[in-house]
């Protein structure tokens, strides 16, 4: 399925404030006995329209399971409390408060200084912290992940009639299943 212009721009927003406010997206792949493993990673960024990286880094089971299997789900929630809250008390949201997207991952390759770059924009002081420093600093190799289906998240009557998830050409693909 071919993902729209305006789903394009829904990842463009909710993946940068989900890594700002969670400080990582949820990627689902599948181990060896087909049970589901979820790895937090901190560093997925989209790229070009249907397209999106991480840094492979601290996730050898998630490494060992798109090796064998390239197919992924990657969670984004907007957790910002501000944002929340506003809807909360609207009882809406404007737009999709998280999106699933469902892809493959491309084998390890060497990131570029572009890439360290763009990311360390999205962390910004949590890099000169101790920690973000440890975790951050050296990232020298990513993954490219194709994606194939954007499916915003569905909260019932907060997010019915408002927004892209109530637009039909944006959620197209959607099913039951997806909610």
């Amino acid at each position: 399925m071919k993902i729209s212009d305006e789903q394009w721009a829904l990842v463009r927003r909710i993946v940068p404030r989900t890594i700002r406010s969670s400080l990582h997206c949820s990627i689902a792949s599948l181990n060896p006995d087909g049970s589901p493993h979820v790895t937090p990673i901190g560093s997925f960024l989209p790229t070009a329209k249907g397209q999106g990286v991480y840094f492979d880094a601290f996730n050898a089971q998630l490494a060992t399971n798109v090796g064998r299997d390239p197919r992924v789900t990657i969670l984004a929630v907007d957790s910002g409390v501000l944002r929340w809250v506003r809807s909360l008390l609207a009882g809406r949201f404007v737009s999709p408060p998280g999106i699933r997207l469902v892809g493959t991952v491309g084998p390890q390759r060497r990131s570029t200084p572009q890439e360290i770059q763009r990311f360390h924009r999205i962390v910004g002081p949590l890099l000169r912290t101790r920690g973000g420093a440890l975790m951050w600093k050296s990232l020298p190799l990513v993954r490219d992940v194709t994606i194939e289906r954007v499916v915003p998240i569905r909260m019932g009557a907060m997010t019915s009639g408002s927004g892209p998830a109530s637009r039909p050409d944006v959620m197209a693909s959607r099913t039951r299943a997806d909610t």
